[in-house]
Parts: C-alpha cells; sequence; structure tokens
C-alpha cells in the first residue's frame, strides 16, 4: 500500500516568518512545532516541506543560501529528536518583481499549483488521498485541495475577505492542534458542549473543550446523556475505522486484479499471429514489386505464401479469440 504524507508550509508554519529568511541564523522554530513533526511521524505518516520560496527570484537570496536555511532548520529540529523526511521548494516568480531572469517563469511547483505535492508523491510513493497539506495561507490550501488532500489551515488565513478558508478542510489555531485533528482522521470526537455555550458555533471553529470542528460540521446539541453519547460515538469511530479498513482492502484487491487482468491480455498466440501478419504482408508487397517486372511466376509463388502467412495468422487469431 502506498505511504501517506503531512506536507507542512515552512513559513509562519513552523518557524517565524520575519520576511525573506536570507540568513540561517534568522531561522526560528515556532512553539510545538518539532513535538507536532514528532507525532506526525510516530503516526506513521512521511512529513514533508512544501514551500514557495520567490525570494531567489527576487534576488534577495540564492539558492546555496536556502539551502543552508534548510539545513539549520533541520538541525534545530534534531536538537528536539525531529525530522522531516524531505524538503521541495519552489524559487520561481512570474512577472516583473522576478528579477532574476533564469527564476522568471510561471511554474507548477508554485503554489496554489499542486506541482510540489505531485512530484513528492512519485518520487515517495505516496497516496495523496488519504495525505494532508498544513499550511497558513489561501494558497497552501489551494495547492493541497488541487492534489487531492484533505487541507488544514492554521491560524485565520486567507487575504481580509477571509478566501482563505474556502478549501480548508479544517482550521485550527495551531500545528498542535492539526496534528490531533490528523491522528484522529479528520473525525471530532462527540464532547458535550460546555454549560451555558447556547450560541451555534461557526463553521470550523474552536469548541471551548478545544477541540477542533472541521469546515460544515455543527456543533453538537446540549443534552444531559453526553456521556452516553460519547460511548455512542467511541462505537461509530470504531465502526467507521473498520469500513476504511474493508474499503481500502476491497480497493487493493482490485488494483490486484485488474493488474492481472492486464497481464492476462497478453498472449502468445497473439503475437505469433501479429508477426504471421507482418510476414504476409512483406511477401505482398514482394510479390507485388516482381510482378511490375513482368515475372508472373515468381510474383504468383510469392503472392501465394503471402495468402499462406494470411491464412496462418487469421488461424491464430481465431484460436486465441475461442480457446
Amino acid at each position: 500500500m502506498k505511504r501517506t504524507a503531512v506536507f507542512l508550509d515552512r513559513d509562519n508554519t513552523i518557524i517565524e516568518d520575519p520576511g525573506y529568511i536570507d540568513d540561517p541564523d534568522k531561522v526560528r522554530l515556532l512553539p510545538g512545532a518539532a513535538e507536532a513533526i514528532r507525532g506526525l511521524r510516530e503516526q506513521g505518516h512521511m512529513v514533508i516541506v512544501a514551500s514557495n520560496q520567490s525570494g531567489v527570484a527576487r534576488g534577495l537570496f540564492s539558492e546555496a543560501t536556502l539551502s543552508l536555511v534548510h539545513q539549520r532548520l533541520e538541525s534545530l529540529l534534531a536538537e528536539e529528536d525531529a525530522t522531516i523526511d524531505a524538503a521541495y521548494y519552489c524559487p520561481f516568480l512570474p512577472g516583473s518583481e522576478a528579477v532574476v531572469e533564469a527564476y522568471r517563469k510561471d511554474s507548477d511547483l508554485r503554489k496554489p499549483n499542486p506541482g510540489m505535492l505531485v512530484r513528492a508523491a512519485k518520487e515517495h510513493d505516496l497516496d495523496l488521498r488519504r495525505s494532508w497539506m498544513i499550511g497558513d495561507s489561501r494558497r497552501d490550501m489551494e495547492a493541497g485541495h488541487r492534489a487531492g488532500c484533505r487541507t488544514i489551515l492554521v491560524g485565520d488565513g486567507g487575504d481580509a475577505n477571509g478566501k482563505g478558508r474556502s478549501v480548508a478542510t479544517f482550521r485550527v489555531s495551531n500545528i498542535s492542534e492539526a496534528v490531533a485533528v490528523v491522528a484522529r482522521g479528520g473525525k471530532t470526537p462527540p464532547v458535550a458542549r460546555a454549560e451555558g455555550a447556547d450560541a451555534p458555533m461557526a463553521r470550523g471553529s474552536r469548541r471551548p473543550d478545544d477541540t477542533v470542528l472541521p469546515a460544515g460540521a455543527k456543533a453538537p446539541e446540549p443534552s444531559s446523556q453526553a456521556a452516553i453519547r460519547g460511548d455512542r460515538g467511541s462505537l461509530q469511530d470504531r465502526e467507521d475505522d473498520r469500513a476504511v479498513r474493508l474499503l481500502t482492502e476491497i480497493r487493493d484487491r482490485l488494483d490486484r486484479a485488474q493488474r492481472q487482468s492486464r497481464q492476462d491480455d497478453f498472449s502468445v498466440l497473439r503475437l505469433f499471429g501479429a508477426l504471421l501478419q507482418m510476414f504476409a504482408i512483406v511477401a505482398a508487397i514482394w510479390g507485388g514489386v516482381v510482378l511490375l517486372d513482368d515475372r508472373s511466376g515468381i510474383a504468383s509463388a510469392r503472392l501465394l505464401l503471402a495468402c499462406f502467412f494470411q491464412l496462418a495468422a487469421l488461424t491464430a487469431f481465431a484460436i486465441d479469440r475461442f480457446r
């Protein structure tokens, strides 16, 4: 089965964002970032950084400097026993702001395009449908959405109109909450609302008990039977997990059946028939050339040979079809 990954934006998601980071000494981990990355790896996910780095195209720093910045990031994570599996970045930028001509282009790697995620999936054999994109901006969410991933928006994201929330599956306050959402597989645990919390919750907002509501979910109604609902919710979660495992097994069996079907489509008789068909065409052309020179006797022999090859080819095809 293909692996899953959690794609992380870099700036303002796992490290502070003071602007374009042109010096490794400016790298500062955000609180909880290393712990979150450890948690994601413990859950069995690959952790991959996917970051736009247009500062290269803007002439603010070189790819060599960017490499040093990433090494510093990895060093800081290692100090807290955290590791990332891979890091992808896009140095390109379209338009006149790209002062370095070699990097002035519209690249599929640049978020909101999904190119970095798609490339990572090919290189690491990832299942994007079961993977996640976590970031702090609308372009992170759109890149993840277009790649087929589930998405988690950290913070308010987007522009002044809040457009960044449009394709976010979940919204959280920090990366630690995002890890909790991933751990639950996107399921929201059934927890009773705090007493007096009668106002409706905004979609994707946090509840008083710090759980996270998915975009489009409704807050549960208050009830004195919260504990019973919690037990039922746990049972439902187990049933959901069992259904997911069953569907995954069915999908894998169908994939194996399709591969076997493609293998069964290969037939030695069909290959032999195709070769005979080719010989028949060559012999017919050969005989036609001689016939043009008025050597009818030789031409007849070669045309008969062509007929023989053609009949043999048809026989092979017929046997293959009805065997």
